[in-house]
């Protein structure tokens, strides 16, 4: 559906003579009624609804609809008008004259409908139209709609390819628009052959690179609207969602932006929130891919559900994935003064001095990180220049340990584990040299490199997994280092034929990274042990399809791991190093304590320190204690203690920043120790 708004003046022809002027108003009045009507119900067949929003003698201010996929002109309109006349004769009109004909959004679209509604002026069935229109599914509570139109003037190969070098586009969008301008090509609309996924740091910058990437298809014809539909705050209860529904089909001609990283923080149980969403979303794209454009945006740090939504429209959707790049300083403080010219001028002056004092002293810049240096600016000029009485007015600061961005550091800095650390590193440096070799062509085919991690729960397989993932990929070696975690419940589904689909999906979520398989041993166990096996077969296969770009890590208890890779030389066979991880011992336990105490801004006493200690002593002997779960669980549930001892003792009082950040042993007193420390006995009570 296209939207346009337009003038036109036409004499309504009226005979006055004999009447006086306020019945020649009346007669004026029925018969724009009465064109109001007809246009509404539609010229051109129904294609064109015409709808009349203002009158002023004989020029009218007007509204037009166009469900097809031919841009609207102003010859065509005065074509469809001159014909409209002919055939209603009954509205005696002489002259028709169109001008300012330009297009507009579904929502100022909608807006000017409901003044014009409200006037009483003009005769439609309003919520009728409204229905057909599909207006009713601009307003909803399960994500947020954001509209605008792209402008409207042709761009060049070479004025793209520049514009992308502004805004610090990677090349693999020069490459596109190679592609969109190729002069093979057909220059008509007849459907969309691929869709869109980009990559980038931050929102703004992924949709300023859109309505670029919109910009070159529109002026090569591989759009016929410039009206493109932005889809953010996508909430997990977003399925079976008519409004999202109509919104891209009555996008056809035109672009649906859909930003995936959702409404909530990217937790562990996101993807599973997410589920039905990504169905819904999947199945909505595929039934109207052919006439509206799909482009996905995944931010870097909040991909959300973006890798289970294209993993499940690979096999359907043509999708090129398009990134965000970076440039120079000198090249990214242009950028910067072109956005901050875009704000309020009045609160933003700044010089080239201070813009690049804010830019620091990095070299390269992302598109993102000049959209979040610009945001910075911003709030700082409403304090210092825009309300300068806030000038000298301190911020709330919280002070917080700095985490280390180095993944190779955190693997590191973990305790324990001498041994692990020393295999792991051989893991790390096979996959840097078989790099190295596959770059100087000395290796055609790259070495399937999985792994098996052994170990009882809580002594740091996850984690170590996580930070492989991004150890490779910050060398190169993994294309995105994702991680992805699952488990029988994610492999094995209910009905036959379903399982090898899950776990296609799985790989093509995980690709470019690592796929985490816990409990793997659990896929051969239980009620439905075809379908494991099932998902074993297919997990043998997608490993050899995926040799290139997916690490799978298997992960469980040492005794059923040995048993369920014995039962499958298949997977066996394929698994190059397996790594047992222990349980930490006291001592070790001793020191997670105190660095996780520390992170969480608590100071541990030496006497503290040693009576944990002896806790662990005791529970070390136990089997399946937790290892660092244990030790998390018991800070958790010992701050509980503290603080309400902190409420009892102070009641009235004043409460110190040493009360809360200090433990003291009675502190530790709690279930999870208690639990332990039972003797559990099978047999009669007398």
């Amino acid at each position: 559906m296209l939207f346009y708004k337009f003038q036109i003046t036409c004499e309504l022809r009226i005979d006055k003579s004999g009447v006086n002027p306020l019945e020649a108003r009346r007669a004026f009045k029925f018969q724009l009624n009465d064109l109001s009507a007809a246009l509404a119900e539609g010229i051109d067949g129904d294609k064109v609804r015409v709808l009349i929003h203002r009158a002023r003698q004989n020029t009218f201010q007007m509204l037009v609809a166009v469900d097809g996929f031919k841009e609207l002109t102003v010859a065509r309109l005065t074509k469809l008008f001159e014909k409209f006349f002919d055939e209603h004769d009954e509205f005696n009109t002489k002259g028709v004259k169109i001008k300012d004909l330009d297009e507009i959004t579904a929502t100022k679209f909608s807006k000017i409908f409901d003044r014009a509604n409200r006037s009483d002026n003009f005769n439609f069935d309003y919520y009728q139209i409204n229905q057909d229109l599909g207006l009713d599914a601009l307003e909803n509570r399960t994500f947020k709609l954001t509209e605008i139109i792209c402008p409207a003037k042709r761009l060049s190969l070479e004025a793209a390819k520049k514009e992308s070098e502004v805004l610090l586009a990677d090349d693999t969008f020069k490459e596109e628009f190679a592609r969109i301008y190729a002069k093979e090509n057909v220059h008509h609309f007849y459907g969309q052959p691929v869709h869109y996924k980009i990559i980038a740091g931050n929102t703004n910058a992924a949709l300023s690179l859109s309505n670029l990437l919109v910009a070159t298809l529109y002026t090569n014809k591989r759009l016929i609207s410039r009206r493109i539909n932005i889809i953010t705050n996508v909430t997990d209860n977003c399925y079976d969602e008519s409004d999202f529904e109509r919104i891209i089909e009555n996008a056809a001609g035109g672009t649906v932006i859909i930003e995936l990283s959702g409404e909530r923080t990217n937790t562990g149980q996101f993807a599973h929130a997410y589920e039905q969403v990504v169905e819904f979303i999947a199945d909505t794209v595929k039934r109207f891919q052919r006439n509206t454009l799909c482009i996905f945006v995944e931010l870097a740090d909040k991909p959300g559900f973006a890798p289970q939504l294209t993993a499940r429209l690979q096999d359907d959707l043509h999708i090129i994935e398009l990134n965000e790049g970076a440039g120079n300083r000198d090249t990214a403080l242009n950028y910067l003064k072109n956005l901050m010219n875009g704000l309020d001028s009045a609160t933003t002056l700044y010089t080239d001095a201070e813009l690049l004092e804010a830019m620091g002293d990095k070299l390269t810049f992302t598109a993102s990180d000049i959209y979040n240096i610009r945001e910075k600016l911003y709030n700082s000029s409403l304090k210092n220049k825009t309300y300068p009485a806030y000038r000298e007015v301190d911020r709330l600061s919280i002070k917080t340990e700095e985490e280390s961005n180095d993944a190779y550091v955190d693997f590191q800095d973990m305790i324990g584990l001498v041994e692990q650390k020393a295999l792991i590193e051989q893991i790390i440096a096979a996959h840097r040299v078989q790099k190295m070799r596959m770059d100087m062509n000395l290796d055609k085919q790259k070495a399937a490199l999985h792994m098996s991690f052994t170990g009882t729960p809580g002594t740091a397989k996850t984690t170590v997994a996580r930070l492989i993932a991004q150890i490779l990929a910050r060398d190169g070696v993994l294309k995105t280092g994702r991680f992805v975690e699952c488990g029988r419940a994610d492999l094995v589904a209910k009905y036959v034929g379903w399982t090898a689909k899950a776990v296609r999906d799985k790989f093509r979520e995980a690709r470019g990274g690592v796929l985490f398989i816990d409990e793997a041993y659990s896929l051969s166990d239980g009620e439905h042990a075809t379908f494991g096996d099932e998902a074993i077969n297919t997990i043998v296969q997608e490993m050899e399809n995926h040799r290139d770009n997916v690490i799978v890590i298997f992960a469980g208890y040492p005794d059923k791991m040995k048993e369920f890779l014995d039962r499958n030389e298949g997977l066996r066979s394929r698994i190059a190093f397996h790594v047992d991880f222990p349980d930490y011992t006291p001592d070790e336990l001793t020191d997670i304590f105190k660095l996780m105490a520390k992170r969480r801004g608590f100071e541990i006493s030496a006497e503290v320190a040693e009576h944990c200690k002896k806790i662990f002593k005791r529970v070390a002997k136990k089997k399946n204690f937790g290892n660092g779960r244990f030790v998390r669980t018991l800070i958790e549930q010992a701050w509980l203690k503290q603080a309400q001892r902190i409420i009892k003792e102070n009641e009235g009082g004043e409460v110190t920043k040493e009360d809360l950040t200090s433990f003291k042993v009675e502190d530790f007193d709690v279930n999870i120790d208690k639990n332990y420390s039972k003797e559990r006995k099978l047999g009669f009570i007398r």
